[in-house]
């Protein structure tokens, strides 16, 4: 698997090699087709020379050559060879005896260019044209004019090693300017990404003891600055997971191991005066085996609906029978304490929701005030409706309690520590109350009225058409 830092060099030489070699290339042709201009421009000047000096006289054609293009070309790179349309040479540069220029009859109507072999056999570059030498006096009216036919060649020695020189020079520019590159970008890339590999090495440092590590944001790229930020964010979760897991699992030793011990207990003194055991014995092992059944029971509904595991199924539930089948569960123990027990409901009150889940919100939240109000306390129950949302609220005498203890009345195997000794009480009823409200989409809430009254609320749409996706 290639690394950011190997696709971001391969890419980088490659983003600089493309137009290094572009521009060089276009560099080439462009000096290239310069010196060419200039060159055509000489061997067009030489023409216009040669074809100003003939003259045509008495049927012939006559010349003036430049002094420069009657030196030996052994010496000099130019050649010339003039014809007359019958394909006789009239004037060449050089011996008779040279090899003859190419003459490209019929097709100088236009001067023309072209590279060749010049007879010196050296690479040369030619202009070829047809023209009508001018008449003299005399012969102006005497005969027809006569056409000719010039090539004046040059050899490209000089402009070939200036354009060598050149392709040498930027082929060298260009593999230094690479080499460079190739030395320079992984260096400049080691040294950018380095924030980057910091961040992946304490990364990998980080495991369930030390989470309480966070990455630094100070002096980070900008790029790296939120990536950092969400990765002490996620630590932070990850943090009070963990810290509620190992709070969970130590509640849960402590929950168990009253139970577990009784039981123990109960066995050994069975075992050792098996004569002596009574009735009582069986009833007190029954009832231990169920509080540790209801503990178990309690946590696989918790974790079901916390993993959304919960099949909930919606009807129309009138709230009102409901309350009071949930007072009707607690009436001995209501009796009992002679608590007083209002009730203001209204029978016209229906939601849209899983009559079980209901049921199991409502008898718990009834069963936590019946069994944590103080003997001759008070408890209301209500429920009223407003815009489509209902509001329903267990309220009760509350003591021993402050706003701190309220915020961690719905966390798992919570009890306040005077009552921590009562092993009756595992403390889950209000962690389940909240996980069935958010697998219906309900929002619950405690509140302390006053330091001696305690209210808990739901609130939540009445038709589940319009609940929030969860």
């Amino acid at each position: 698997m290639r690394t950011i830092r190997q696709q971001l060099t391969s890419k980088l030489l490659v983003g600089f090699a493309v137009p290094l070699v572009v521009g060089g290339l276009a560099v080439f042709l462009l000096t290239r087709e310069a010196l060419l201009e200039q060159f055509d421009a000489t061997l067009r000047a030489e023409v216009t020379a040669i074809v100003s000096a003939a003259r045509q006289d008495h049927g012939m054609i006559t010349f003036t050559i430049p002094s420069s293009l009657e030196q030996d070309t052994s010496k000099h790179p130019s050649f010339f060879q003039i014809w007359q349309t019958d394909g006789t040479t009239l004037r060449r540069s050089g011996p008779l005896r040279a090899p003859d220029l190419p003459m490209r009859y019929g097709s100088l109507e236009r001067p023309k260019f072209w590279n060749l072999t010049l007879p010196s056999r050296v690479a040369g570059r030619a202009i070829g044209v047809k023209f009508i030498p001018k008449p003299t006096l005399t012969e102006v009216a005497r005969s027809a004019p006569l056409n000719a036919v010039l090539v004046v060649a040059s050899d490209t020695d000089e402009m070939d090693d200036a354009l060598e020189d050149l392709a040498l020079a930027l082929i060298g520019c260009g593999a230094a300017l690479l080499a460079i590159t190739v030395v320079i970008v992984p260096r400049l890339l080691r040294r950018q990404l380095a924030p980057l590999d910091q961040l992946a090495e304490r990364a990998v440092h980080v495991d369930a003891d030390s989470l309480a590590t966070r990455f630094p944001t100070d002096g980070l790229p900008g790029e790296l600055a939120p990536i950092s930020s969400r990765l002490n964010e996620l630590l932070a979760r990850l943090e009070r997971s963990f810290q509620r897991e190992r709070q969970f699992s130590a509640d849960l030793a402590h929950e168990l191991r009253t139970p577990i011990a009784e039981l123990r207990s109960l066995a050994e003194v069975a075992l050792k005066w098996p004569d002596a055991r009574e009735a009582a014995t069986d009833r007190e092992i029954l009832a231990i085996a169920l509080q540790m059944e209801g503990i178990v029971t309690r946590l696989l509904t918790l974790l079901r609906g916390e993993t959304g595991q919960l099949l909930v199924t919606t009807d129309r539930v009138a709230i009102a029978p409901l309350i009071q089948s949930a007072w009707m569960s607690c009436a001995e123990r209501v009796a009992d304490k002679r608590l007083i027990v209002t009730t203001n409901a209204p029978d016209s009150i229906q939601v849209q929701t899983d009559p079980v889940l209901l049921r199991s919100i409502l008898t718990n939240l009834i069963d936590n005030a019946v069994e944590y109000t103080p003997h001759g306390g008070s408890i209301a129950a209500a429920c009223t409706t407003e815009n489509g949302r209902f509001t329903l609220s267990i309220t009760n005498t509350a003591v021993d309690l402050n706003a701190e203890d309220v915020s961690h009345l719905f966390e798992r195997f919570w009890r306040k520590e005077s009552a921590r000794s009562d092993s009756k009480h595992a403390g889950l009823g209000l962690s389940i109350v909240r996980t069935l409200c958010d697998c219906l989409g309900w929002q619950p809430a405690a509140e302390l009225l006053d330091p001696s009254t305690l209210s808990i609320r739901i609130t939540g749409v009445t038709d589940a058409s319009h609940q929030s996706p969860q």
